[in-house]
């Protein structure tokens, strides 16, 4: 069983702010995997509340990209703060994100029980002045189902 895991830093265009993530798995039996994702949002920077406030605010969002993996998060309440002059739940510094997984019986694992997974990480950071537009990142986590 793998218990965490890092992905991209850095945003290809330039020097944008971009979060750190990791993935931990807290069990992996059968055809249900349970964790955690930690998002860390760079100094200086806040993340919309997911689900957001307003309809004008992109939140951070994490989903699953492997076809016959559904993956359920279970986002944490935002921290209340006034941005753009606006009442709104933003995320800053760690966001622990709880999921739980189900692997369908139409995905086969590899050698020794070795699943691969992908997520997609979609956000857009914001500070006192300015907002970053919206971006995303994918991330691969290999998880070993079983006993």
């Amino acid at each position: 069983m793998i218990t965490s895991i890092a992905a991209v830093l850095f945003v290809a265009q330039g020097l944008q702010p971009a979060p750190e993530i990791h993935f931990n798995i807290e069990s992996a039996k059968k055809d249900v995997i349970k964790g955690n994702v930690t998002i860390t949002i760079p100094e200086g920077w806040h993340a919309y509340q997911n689900p957001p406030k307003s309809e004008f605010e992109n939140p951070l969002k994490v989903e699953g990209t492997t076809k016959g993996f559904t993956a359920k998060f279970v986002y944490p309440k935002g921290e209340a703060m006034k941005s753009s002059g606006m009442d709104s739940l933003v995320y800053v510094g760690k966001v622990k994100i709880p999921f739980e997984g189900k692997i369908a019986k139409t995905i086969k694992p590899q050698k020794n029980g070795m699943y691969h997974f992908e997520f997609k990480i979609s956000y857009q950071f914001c500070n006192d002045s300015t907002c970053i537009p919206p971006s995303s990142l994918n991330a691969k986590v290999n998880v070993k189902v079983g006993k």
